[in-house]
């Protein structure tokens, strides 16, 4: 109980912290905003915008280059966990995948961060019929649910990979978006 009353109070403290710093942002914020020329708040405003929809841009123009590709390719959309076999815009195959989130790798007695994977990939190599390596160190592999999603890779079920692998080789695009 004292554990848990200490780590209660420790976060209502960081809370009430975090408060207090988020309020003294907005008043400088307010305070430099009125020290502006109203051309000057504008510049600022675009200025926001375009960084909060640079991303967004990023990504439509991912789906579009995966979507207007004419040749068979692979898309894979991370944040809901889709995989689609396409060819000239037509769905061949979907499947619901796994993408592991960043983390470390051991790698001869060295760990090596792992980012997950986005953007243009293409297949390197096709092993056996449980793991598909692509290019910058990703994989797509068959795995068990119940373990976890390895750092940077695709965990595909089982059938769908093997209904997919006849489809891929090497230099086949995977976009990641």
């Amino acid at each position: 109980m004292r554990v848990l009353l200490w780590t209660f109070v420790g976060a209502l403290a960081a809370s009430a912290a975090l408060a207090w710093r988020a309020a003294e942002y907005r008043r400088e914020v307010r305070a430099l905003r009125a020290g502006m020329s109203g051309i000057e708040k504008v510049k600022a405003d675009l200025a926001l915008a375009s960084d909060a929809k640079r991303l967004q841009v990023t990504m439509a123009l991912a789906v579009r280059q995966a979507r207007s590709a004419g040749d068979l390719h692979v898309s894979i959309s991370v944040d809901s966990g889709v995989l689609h076999l396409e060819q000239r815009g037509a769905i061949l195959r979907t499947a619901r995948v796994e993408v592991g989130a960043d983390g470390w790798q051991a790698a001869a007695g060295d760990s090596i961060p792992i980012a997950s994977p986005r953007g243009l990939r293409r297949v390197e190599e096709v092993r056996g019929d449980s793991v598909v390596v692509l290019t910058g160190g990703a994989t797509l592999y068959r795995g068990n649910a119940a373990d976890a999603v390895r750092a940077g890779s695709v965990r595909v079920g089982a059938a769908d990979l093997r209904s997919i692998l006849p489809n891929l080789r090497a230099g086949l695009p995977v976009y990641f978006y």
